[in-house]
């Protein structure tokens, strides 16, 4: 179903063209992710609670990509169409760098008193939160995480093997069926562990859909420049169809929207219960002049994206669309960093470990990312099979 393209011109395009590019890039990447390492590790001496509030922010945002890739290749093989085609070697490349992120998740395990304050019990004790201790403890915080990752990681080799040895096609639906309800349970939870319980007293049963959209969103934008990129860096204009660039528009244009309302309907409903414990979230985030970054988040993650998706021409040119994609990439970083640095700075506070760390990360990240992206052709061959007959 998902096989390797046969004909002359994938075979070309895959051994003289893209790998050797695509090797280079996986280099300075590398270069990139081990430079910022160090840099990073430095900081570690200089101020270790930085450190890890810096850490969980920029992980945070590269696992919501790997995670957001790997619901964007199940939905494609349960609803089909051109865009999950155009971007599905992408997606695959991307969420097979899961285990990448399992590994770095151990400095959040390490700095776990530094970051989580109910890791502490006598300061839990003290701010009356003691009633969630059989939940919020080490040992299970890092019992759950290691399910969350186990499961979503076999899940996603498990389709990645199955396309590649054409085996139980029919099953792949299935299997991402089952894949995508294990996805929203885990998120449920680990949006409870990762984000929420930075402040444990608060609690909101909107935030998870407020925390998977946006790894969707994100994920889907990614992947969307990255067509574009590779398209003119490989002259693949006549392999992607117009199509499948109008159909991710309409994509990003859905799931912008529904990210505003989710998110839209949690501070309302807050808003309006005005209860200590519901807003305990707000208060330190709209004010500070953190306030100022969520208008930005507003502005970056849904009314600009949102109109120029709405002009059909800005979804039907590659380069547009592209540019838009990139705004909601670093609306999605800058969100992730309002989830994360209010809870330890009650006014705007912005370091260089912010900046070293995302880099760091990401240099990694797109390492492997790379990798896993020049073992195989940039396109499925079902794409131009149906480009033709269209």
């Amino acid at each position: 179903m998902d096989g390797l393209a046969v004909g002359p011109y994938h075979r070309v395009l895959m051994t003289d063209a893209v790998s050797p590019v695509i090797k280079r890039w996986q280099t300075r990447a590398l270069i990139i992710g081990v430079i910022a390492a160090i840099l990073s590790f430095i900081g570690l001496f200089l101020n270790r609670p930085q450190f890890f509030h810096s850490y969980l922010f920029a992980w945070l945002f590269w696992s919501g990509l790997s995670f957001g890739a790997l619901v964007l290749v199940m939905m494609q093989f349960l609803t089909g169409g051109l865009w999950g085609l155009a971007v599905r070697r992408l997606s695959i490349a991307a969420f097979m760098t899961l285990p990448l992120m399992a590994i770095l998740f151990l400095p959040v395990l390490l700095g776990l008193h530094d970051i989580y304050g109910w890791s502490n019990g006598a300061r839990a004790e003290a701010e009356g939160y003691h009633h969630k201790a059989q939940y919020l403890n080490a040992p299970f915080f890092t019992a759950r995480a290691i399910i969350y990752f186990v499961m979503l990681t076999v899940f996603g080799v498990a389709l990645r093997k199955r396309m590649a040895e054409h085996r139980d096609v029919r099953a792949i639906p299935a299997l991402s069926a089952g894949g995508l309800i294990v996805y929203v349970l885990c998120m449920n939870f680990a949006s409870t562990d990762w984000v929420m319980s930075l402040d444990p007293v608060w609690y909101s049963t909107v935030f998870v859909e407020v925390f998977a959209s946006g790894q969707f969103l994100a994920a889907l934008a990614l992947m969307t420049a990255l067509l574009v990129l590779f398209t003119y860096q490989f002259s693949l204009g006549d392999a992607v169809p117009v199509k499948a660039f109008h159909d991710l528009g309409n994509m990003l244009l859905a799931f912008v929207i529904f990210w505003a309302y989710v998110a839209f309907a949690q501070f309302l409903i807050i808003w309006s219960g005005n209860l200590p414990k519901e807003i305990s979230w707000y208060l330190p985030r709209s004010s500070g002049g953190w306030q100022w970054f969520a208008l930005a988040l507003m502005l970056g993650q849904f009314l600009l994206p949102f109109a120029l998706l709405l002009s059909r021409t800005a979804k039907r040119r590659p380069r547009s669309l592209a540019i838009i994609c990139i705004v909601i990439v670093l609306a999605n970083v800058l969100m992730n960093f309002w989830f994360v640095a209010p809870a330890f700075h009650p006014r705007v506070y912005v370091h260089s470990l912010d900046f070293t760390e995302l880099l760091a990360i990401g240099g990694f990240w797109f390492a492997l990312f790379f990798h896993f992206l020049k073992q195989r052709p940039l396109l499925p061959i079902e794409l131009t099979e149906e480009h033709r007959n269209a």
